[in-house]
């Protein structure tokens, strides 16, 4: 059922949209509750996004191979754009102008293996230019100034860098000797500083401007989810494996807090206004919501079928956004 929200988005109320298996919940943030869910049959929803208005919300369906652009005040399919195998990986620039996302091609015997992350005009509505990324690319991130586009291959270990103007890549950035598989990439908010988790070596690791390591640490089974939180100070990861979110000093690497979060955590939020932290939790159906001074529990919400990704609106720091 299509729903809208014109009276509750007027007064910019802080909401979260949640892909999730069948379509997307959204959340008031002030109230912790499920308010709707923009229904979309036999979708399995992956990425997530929203323009800089909070009119139009951008979501990757590996069900149809496609993206799926919605108005946000009534649910609505305003246009699909075909990608490909698996979209999965959802940014918007820092400009909000263009929208890149993963997915991986049909294999032939006349093309190599590897993924593609599409840039797709968000005025347009429509692929401006592709880039060719490495095995099982996951992770996007932008250079500060947002003139580089950073892309996590777990499947080869490395992190592909490309200039987003000249549409070519720069370099192909070896870490095998600091983790395996990485996943979850994030710039520090105020500086040119970058986190990667590496699912199968349990690994959190810092780079500065140029990818030299700066400090790693071992974390909890199975980091993915990362992001600093909005001073920069503290580095937040979803270590689903033993379903835990950890923070850690962004100095020093040293574990401060740990929080119980439910089965496969792959993504997070802050709010808007940076008091809370919500837990999309795809085995366990819910939303755990957190304080983000002391990381306690404040709610569990409940009957959303497989999260997978969540942002918000205003725009906030999480694994898959920043404002």
């Amino acid at each position: 059922m299509l729903i809208c929200f014109s009276s509750v988005r007027a007064g910019v109320h802080p909401l979260a949209y949640v892909s999730c298996e069948g379509g997307i919940a959204i959340i008031d943030i002030e109230k912790n509750e499920k308010l709707k869910t923009i229904s979309l049959p036999g979708s399995m929803l992956r990425g997530i996004g929203i323009d800089k208005e909070g009119k139009t919300l951008f979501v990757a369906d590996k069900s149809t191979q496609s993206l799926l652009i919605l108005d946000a005040s009534n649910g609505q399919i305003k246009n699909t754009i075909r990608l490909g195998q698996n979209p999965e990986f959802l940014r918007l620039d820092p400009e909000r102008k263009f929208l890149f996302v993963s997915y991986e091609p049909e294999l032939s015997e006349s093309s190599p293996i590897g993924a593609k992350i599409a840039q797709i005009d968000i005025q347009k509505e429509k692929i401006d230019n592709e880039f060719s990324g490495g095995k099982e690319t996951e992770a996007i991130e932008f250079s500060k100034d947002g003139s580089k586009l950073l892309v996590a291959n777990e499947g080869e270990n490395s992190i592909g860098l490309y200039d987003i103007e000249t549409r070519r890549e720069i370099r192909r950035i070896d870490l095998q000797k600091i983790g395996t598989r990485p996943r979850g990439l994030k710039r520090a908010p105020q500086e040119e500083i970058y986190a990667v988790t590496f699912e199968n070596s349990n690994t959190l690791a810092l780079f500065d401007h140029n990818f030299s390591l700066l400090k790693a640490t071992t974390t909890a089974s199975g980091p993915y989810g990362v992001a600093f939180d909005p001073s920069g100070k503290r580095v937040l990861v979803l270590a689903f494996r033993d379903r835990k979110l950890q923070v850690f000093d962004s100095q020093n690497l040293k574990l401060l807090a740990e929080a119980p979060v439910g089965m496969r955590s792959w993504h997070f939020t802050f709010s808007p206004d940076g008091r809370k932290i919500l837990v999309a939790s795809g085995r366990s159906d819910a939303i755990h919501v957190f304080d983000a001074n002391n990381y306690k529990e404040l709610a569990k919400i409940e009957g959303i079928k497989m999260p997978w990704g969540i942002i918000t609106y205003p725009l906030s720091y999480g694994s898959l956004d920043s404002p």
